[in-house]
């Protein structure tokens, strides 16, 4: 059996591979996780030949195999992970795939995760004078169930973004209209601004990290929405 989770909500794609995996391991499965470009197809050809310790079934998971990896290499996984039949494959994407890809294998149970819309309209609130907005779309995103978490690292990014095009809107790797959107953003800004916030985000990430903030990632974010 085959399973793909993909989408561009990567952190909830994670956390389902890791629910899945650990039903596997309290089954006696064994799990063998690896990157996809690392993989040496000699050596899995052989692995799936195989059956685990005690001759226990085995369960490849199998991370971004349509990100990065050389189109000769990701030509023959695909060729040998589509005559598996006697273990669990997993394969995790943390962006989306299109329908074109996923019809390479009609036998597995696909699994996406999209982003809530309304993240991306919180993001693009984002600007100075606009507390008041920014709190309120951050208190709609909560009570949607959106995780602290998420929202952060999605934060950390539009920072990153904004400061690319506040210094040369050439760096951004977007799509044209997308792009469009952050080079308007960044003009509320000035780029002194824009580090500041940066450092400020970095300097929450640390308290997360070593719980030393005294306080919540939900408060800590609603102190720096007052900064912007």
């Amino acid at each position: 059996m085959m399973i793909i989770l993909h989408g561009e909500d990567a952190i909830k794609s994670y956390d389902r591979l890791t629910v899945l995996t650990g039903e596997l391991k309290s089954k006696q499965v064994e799990v063998v996780t690896q990157d996809a470009e690392e993989i040496d197809i000699t050596q899995l050809r052989q692995e799936l030949g195989s059956s685990g310790l005690f001759g226990s079934s085995k369960c490849f998971v199998i991370k971004d195999l349509f990100s990065g990896t050389k189109t000769k290499n990701k030509d023959k996984l695909l060729e040998v992970l589509n005559q598996v039949t006697n273990h669990e494959i997993i394969l995790w994407e943390n962006k989306g795939l299109a329908a074109t890809t996923l019809k390479k294998f009609p036998n597995a149970k696909v699994e996406a995760f999209s982003i809530n819309p309304v993240i991306f309209k919180f993001l693009d609130s984002l600007q100075p004078m606009n507390t008041k907005n920014i709190l309120l779309s951050w208190k709609k995103l909560l009570n949607e169930g959106t995780e602290p978490e998420f929202v952060f690292a999605m934060i950390v990014r539009q920072i990153k973004l904004l400061i690319q095009a506040k210094s040369d809107p050439s760096y951004i790797k977007l799509a044209p209209y997308p792009s469009r959107l952050i080079t308007q953003q960044a003009t509320y800004f000035t780029l002194n601004h824009l580090l500041d916030l940066y450092q400020k985000l970095y300097d929450i990430d640390v308290k997360i990290k070593t719980g030393t903030g005294g306080n919540t990632i939900d408060n800590l974010l609603a102190n720096f929405f007052q900064k912007i």
